[in-house]
């Protein structure tokens, strides 16, 4: 597993130093520290806002840090003629792919924890203590970003790194409102055809509304521990299914 380590840490000092990266966490923090600017709510209300706003900005970051970087790490190293001398070595195409994936999601994990400091920085200026379920949600984050970054480094392995990002969004898009709408839409379909090409794609397509715990946070619920350690293990499954699809793939690819 040695070289697997090797690559996911060329794989961070390379996302690290990518335009998208450096510019969307900026963005993300200017707004994190814009939020500051809600002093005309009451007390209550304020805080339930930048609560809001703040989680909003951490999962909206963490996916478009996964499409972005996820996308084009294998698609940039083919057409950079990086990757020939790597896999000369003796390292398994799996390994490579691996690695790759722990890169892409320990920066995008690293950029989540950064925007969380902030976040814990502003509610502990303004409720004089921190809310302990915020490592949570931002745990969860993190999670989602995984899965995000699963699914597009599999899309990368057979497809160009438009085409790769352009996909991870759409499954970003409706794995994300599948619960509240795609199901709603599949009841009421007339056609069986396309019921049940809708049904495959609703049970492929991962549930990524299940890791958003910002109601949770922003309302004060208690989220039950079965429920966390389910969604945790859906998140694991998911993504170690999505990362074995791309090894597979990419060792059937011509490189």
């Amino acid at each position: 597993m040695k070289s697997v380590w090797v690559i996911a840490r060329l794989s961070i000092l390379e996302n690290s130093r990518k335009q998208v990266f450096h510019v969307l966490c900026l963005i993300m923090l200017a707004v994190i520290a814009g939020s500051t600017l809600l002093s005309i709510f009451t007390e209550g209300v304020k805080i339930k806002m930048l609560k809001d706003l703040c989680m909003t900005c951490i999962l909206f970051a963490g996916a478009v840090l996964s499409i972005g970087l996820a996308s084009t790490g294998i698609p940039n190293d083919i057409d950079s003629r990086v990757v020939y001398p790597i896999l000369a070595r003796p390292i398994a195409r799996w390994h490579y792919v691996f690695g790759k994936f722990l890169g892409t999601a320990a920066t995008v994990a690293l950029a989540i924890a950064a925007l969380s400091v902030v976040f814990c920085a502003l509610i502990y200026c303004h409720q004089g203590h921190i809310d302990s379920f915020l490592a949570t949600a931002a745990l969860f984050a993190m999670l989602e970003a995984a899965v995000i970054s699963a699914v597009a480094i599999t899309l990368s392995t057979f497809t160009s790194t438009a085409v790769a990002a352009l996909l991870s969004f759409m499954v970003y898009l409706f794995g994300t409102i599948k619960i509240g709408y795609l199901s709603k839409v599949l009841e009421k379909s007339p056609n069986s055809i396309a019921k049940t090409c809708g049904t495959v794609l609703y049970h492929v397509l991962p549930n990524l509304e299940c890791f958003n715990l910002k109601a949770a946070l922003v309302h004060g619920n208690s989220v039950p521990i079965s429920y966390l350690l389910l969604v945790f293990s859906y998140g694991v499954c998911y993504t170690a299914f999505a990362v074995g699809a791309a090894a597979l793939i990419f060792r059937g690819r011509e490189v």
